[in-house]
C-alpha cells in the first residue's frame, strides 16, 4: 500500500486539539449531526465551531453537507479506515506489536573464522529489517566494528575482553537492556574469537530480570575455520567450548581444504557436538535458512562457568603508523611474528593503496579498503608480553621507520 504522508499529517494535526477530538467522538456515535447540536455540547461561539469544523473537513476526516440554514457533519469512514490501516501497518512494521520479541542470535567462533564476513551477508539479506549488533573484540581498537558500521544500524561495541568474562559481563547485560528498547526485529551478538560462551544463558537471564522478557533467544552459531580448526582444537579449550555450546556450526573456507581434510574436520566436530546443525560454505556464503528454523531443538548441554577470566585474557597490542610500506616488506615483517600471534588484523597504507590486513594461522590476506586517518594494526599474542620485543626488533630491522606500539 502506498502511503500519502502529506495527507496523513493533516489528519494528525486536526486531531491534535482536545475540542476536535471530542467532536470526532460525537460524530462517530451517530450517522450525522447538525452544527446546532454540536454547538449545544460545547461552551464555544459559532465562529470558533466553524474554525474547528473547517480544519476537520479539510483533513478529510469529516464530510459536510448544508441542509437549510445549518451545516450537517458526519465522519468520513473511508478516511478513518485508511488512517487506522496505516497505523496498524506501521505498528507491525516497526515491531511495536504487543508481546513481539527480538530474535537474538549469538555468533561465536575462533579468531579469523569469518564471523564478521557472515554478519555482513546477514545485514545485506535483512537490509529491510530493523537490526542491532553487539560487537565484541579483545583489543582496544575495534577493527571489525569499523567494517560493520552503517548509518541505519544500531550497534554497540564492547572491547578489551570477552563479554562472557566477569570483567565485561555487566557491560554485556547493560547493552542487551539498551538494545531491548530500540524496536529491533533482530539482534546479532558477535563475540570475540577468544570468547567462551558457556554461560550465555545465565547472562540472558540477567538481562531478562532488568528489561523483561524482550528477547527470543534463537541460538548460538559457531563459525569454524576449515583450514586451522584441527590445529586450534589441539591448543585451545575455547574452541572446544564454542563448539560444545552451539546450536549450529558453519564450516567456513571449505574452498581451501581437500575433501578428506573436510571429512576430518566434521569427524572431530561431531566428537564435541553430536547434535548441532552443520553447514559448509566459503567466503561467508551458505544457506541462510536457519533464520526460519528452531535451532534450540539442538540444545543438549547445560550452561557452565566460562573459562574467560582476567587471568586468561591474552595480551593485545595496537600499532600506529604514519607513512607507506612496501607490500613485500610488510609480508616479511608479518611472517616473523605471525607464529607468536593468535590473530593480526588492521588497516594499513601500502604502496598499492589502503589495505585491510588479516593474519590467521599461516595465511596473510590483503583486501583493498577506504582511506583511514592513520595505519593501525592489532596483535593478539600467544606468548603474552613476550611478543613486544620481536614486534619492535623485526619492525625496525625490516621496515626501519618510526611506529608506536601501545597496550
Amino acid at each position: 500500500m502506498k502511503y500519502n504522508f502529506k495527507e496523513y499529517a493533516k489528519v494528525f494535526k486536526a486531531l491534535s486539539d482536545e475540542t476536535r477530538l471530542k467532536i470526532i467522538k460525537m460524530l462517530s456515535e451517530t450517522e450525522e449531526l447538525c452544527a446546532c447540536k454540536i454547538l449545544e455540547s460545547f461552551n464555544i461561539t459559532q465562529p470558533t465551531l466553524s474554525y474547528h469544523m473547517k480544519i476537520l473537513v479539510d483533513s478529510g476526516l469529516v464530510l459536510s453537507n448544508k441542509v437549510g440554514f445549518w451545516m450537517h457533519y458526519k465522519v468520513n469512514l473511508e478516511k478513518l479506515n485508511e488512517i487506522t490501516e496505516f497505523l496498524e501497518n506501521k505498528i507491525e512494521e516497526e515491531g511495536f506489536m504487543q508481546g513481539e520479541k527480538i530474535d537474538l542470535y549469538v555468533l561465536t567462533g575462533f579468531l579469523g573464522s569469518g564471523k564478521t564476513t557472515i554478519l555482513l551477508k546477514l545485514l545485506d539479506l535483512l537490509k529491510d529489517e530493523r537490526i542491532g549488533i553487539i560487537q565484541n573484540e579483545f583489543g582496544k581498537l575495534s577493527i571489525d566494528g569499523m567494517i560493520l558500521k552503517k548509518d541505519n544500524l544500531e550497534m554497540t561495541e564492547i572491547n578489551r575482553g570477552s563479554i562472557f568474562c566477569s570483567c565485561l559481563k555487566l557491560s554485556f547485560v547493560q547493552a542487551l537492556v539498551e538494545m531491548s528498547n530500540q524496536n529491533l526485529k533482530y539482534l546479532f551478538v558477535e563475540s570475540s574469537g577468544l570468547a567462551d560462551p558457556s554461560n550465555v544463558e545465565e547472562i540472558l537471564e540477567g538481562a531478562k530480570s532488568l528489561c523483561g522478557d524482550k528477547y527470543n533467544f534463537k541460538g548460538a552459531i559457531c563459525l569454524i575455520d576449515a583450514v586451522n580448526f584441527l590445529d586450534q582444537l589441539e591448543d585451545l579449550e575455547t574452541v572446544n567450548r564454542q563448539l560444545k555450546h552451539c546450536h549450529m556450526a558453519i564450516i567456513n573456507k571449505v574452498d581451501l581444504v581437500s575433501e578428506s581434510e573436510l571429512s576430518k574436520v566434521i569427524e572431530e566436530l561431531r566428537k564435541i557436538n553430536p547434535v548441532c546443525d552443520v553447514v559448509t560454505g566459503a567466503f561467508g556464503n551458505f544457506e541462510m535458512d536457519f533464520l526460519n528454523k528452531n535451532l534450540l531443538e539442538n540444545h543438549w548441554v547445560e550452561g557452565e562457568e566460562t573459562t574467560n577470566s582476567a587471568d586468561t585474557k591474552p595480551k593485545t597490542l595496537t600499532m600506529n603508523f604514519n607513512g607507506t610500506v612496501k607490500k613485500e616488506k610488510m609480508e616479511e615483517f608479518l611472517n616473523t611474528v605471525k607464529d607468536k600471534s593468535y590473530r593480526i588484523k588492521g588497516f594499513f597504507k601500502l604502496e598499492d593503496g589502503w589495505n585491510q590486513i588479516d593474519v590467521v594461522g599461516k595465511r596473510i590476506d590483503y583486501k583493498s579498503c577506504d582511506e583511514k586517518e592513520a595505519s593501525q594494526m592489532v596483535f593478539i599474542s600467544k606468548i603474552g608480553p613476550a611478543i613486544i620485543r620481536p614486534i619492535i626488533n623485526n619492525w625496525n630491522e625490516i621496515i626501519g621507520e618510526e611506529m608506536e606500539l601501545k597496550n
